[in-house]
């Protein structure tokens, strides 16, 4: 349990198990029983060092947290109810959320880019073979048994008294140990066609290989065109979540190869797709903190086909309002921010940051991508990698220390610094403290007091004099007593007059 614990909290982002927490917590406040189950549990499990997906099943009725979350219509939302602080403060609300009444789950964004689904306990019931079955509720390992393989066949149980503990009963652990994908019943890809299309993709992410009996039954699926029985909204959930992955220009390769991808969209299959910019847009996304390729790669998949079959597919794979208008947007919104940004109002850094601090990371990465042109490629990879770093080391503090308290005039010096270190007339912690005091009206601090007028010694001075110092706090020799060699010199100040008698001679010294 408790290394499942540190698995989530040294595996997941701090936006990830922000997120987890905030879900936890609700569910526990309304004395349900919440765990982690599927991609991530066997990401965390496998020692991924990314986890991609997060799927939550909870044992009850989700609309009891989602009612939490805000409403659960399918429009777009813009917050949470009430501002969520956790994970070392960090403050986040609820971007959009669709609910499918049929499968009683929810996909959830929130504005710290991470996406979620959350969905109830349930037991698949399928009448006819690629026909969507009868959803029931049900327990935790019952939802467990009707998943696709048994290594996202797992959960870790998020309630207070049991967290941490793994939930493996088809034991998925030791398939993972093995690198293989085992389906757990012989239609399986019979009665969710779908389960072909992520076999090959989870192959291909995780490198594994299909189980021999596997095997067997997935060729099979493929001999009897099982493929094409999907429907529409079975297609945009795999397009979905192959825009999702780290290289979909991969998987989208193998399914053409294989003659597969007319399964998820006719009107696609026929189209030339062009890898070249899932290249580029899988390389650009490790520059922008906060991108995510989905809607890039969305735009990638679908930039041969006409504007009507364009947004045909964005309500077929993006399904909600608010990303389709963002996406078809894009492409206009793009060329007018690379327009001014080749142009004379971008260039001076702090110009490039106030137009580029205005816009979408998504629409940034678009740019990186599509807008080859040097100015525009230096000026947004500047704004990324120099000034958006200093935004993160925003002076509040050392404002505060000086005695200024927050407020608008305070925001207000905060941003004029800014905008002097982008330009680098701020460069050095001195600079920066003049700047906030003179912006502040806040005095400088009284001068200290000049030293002691007198001249301190040279070091040769001082180790000259040493010796002498040290004479002169010796006691004077007995009188009666022959001076040492030390005290030879001195008699030269008696000018030749003896300390003593001096000896007669002749006379032996007996």
């Amino acid at each position: 349990m408790s290394d499942n614990n540190f698995l989530m909290e040294s595996k997941l982002s701090t936006e990830q198990y922000s997120v987890l927490s905030l879900l936890s917590r609700l569910a526990y406040e309304q004395g349900l029983n919440l765990y982690l189950v599927g991609g991530a549990v066997r990401d965390l499990t496998y020692g991924q060092q990314v986890v991609r997906d997060l799927d939550f099943a909870l044992q009850g009725d989700p609309l009891k947290v989602l009612r939490r979350l805000g409403s659960i219509d399918s429009s777009p939302m813009t917050a949470l109810t009430s501002r969520a602080g956790v994970g070392g403060g960090e403050s986040f609300a609820l971007d959009y959320q669709e609910f499918d009444a049929r499968t009683v789950a929810s996909e959830l964004r929130f504005t710290n880019g991470v996406r979620v689904e959350l969905g109830q306990c349930r037991e698949d019931v399928f009448a006819k073979p690629g026909q969507p079955p009868e959803m029931r509720p049900a327990t935790i390992f019952e939802d467990l048994k009707r998943r696709d393989f048994s290594i996202n066949a797992m959960a870790i149980s998020l309630h207070p008294n049991s967290r941490g503990l793994l939930l493996d009963p088809t034991n998925g652990a030791a398939d993972i140990e093995r690198r293989e994908l085992r389906v757990l019943h012989p239609r399986s890809f019979s009665e969710d066609p779908l389960r072909i299309y992520r076999a090959l993709r989870l192959g291909l992410r995780l490198d594994f290989t299909l189980e021999e009996r596997t095997k067997n039954y997935f060729e099979a699926a493929l001999q009897n065109h099982a493929w094409e029985r999907l429907g529409p909204e079975q297609q945009g959930r795999e397009l979905r979540a192959i825009l999702q992955e780290t290289d979909p220009a991969r998987i989208l390769k193998v399914l053409v190869e294989r003659r597969l991808l007319g399964g998820l969209d006719k009107k696609l299959a026929s189209a030339r797709i062009s890898y070249d910019h899932f290249n580029k847009s899988r390389s650009a996304a490790q520059l922008v903190p906060g991108a995510d390729p989905y809607l890039v790669n969305f735009l990638c998949l679908v930039e041969r086909l006409g504007s009507g079959e364009k947004l045909r597919m964005a309500k077929k794979v993006l399904r909600v309002g608010k990303v389709i208008k963002e996406v078809m947007n894009m492409e206009g919104d793009a060329k007018k921010l690379a327009r001014v940004l080749a142009s004379s109002k971008a260039a001076l850094p702090h110009q490039v940051y106030t137009l580029l601090s205005k816009e979408s990371r998504d629409l940034l990465l678009y740019l990186l991508v599509y807008y080859p042109q040097a100015k525009v490629h230096s000026r947004v990879k500047n704004y990324l990698t120099k000034y958006l770093p200093l935004r993160a080391k925003l002076p509040q503090a050392e404002l505060q220390a000086l005695g200024f308290k927050p407020g608008a005039k305070f925001d207000q010096i905060i941003e004029s610094v800014l905008l002097d270190q982008v330009d680098g007339k701020i460069k050095t912690p001195q600079q920066l403290t003049k700047a906030l005091r003179e912006r502040a009206g806040i005095k400088e601090p009284p001068a200290e007091p000049a030293p002691h007028p007198h001249r301190p010694r040279k070091p040769k001075e001082a180790a000259a004099a040493k010796p002498v110092e040290q004479e002169a706090r010796r006691p004077s020799p007995h009188p009666l007593k022959s001076a040492p060699p030390a005290q030879k010199p001195r008699e030269a100040k008696h000018k030749g007059k003896p300390l003593g008698k001096k000896p007669q001679a002749g006379r032996s010294k007996n």
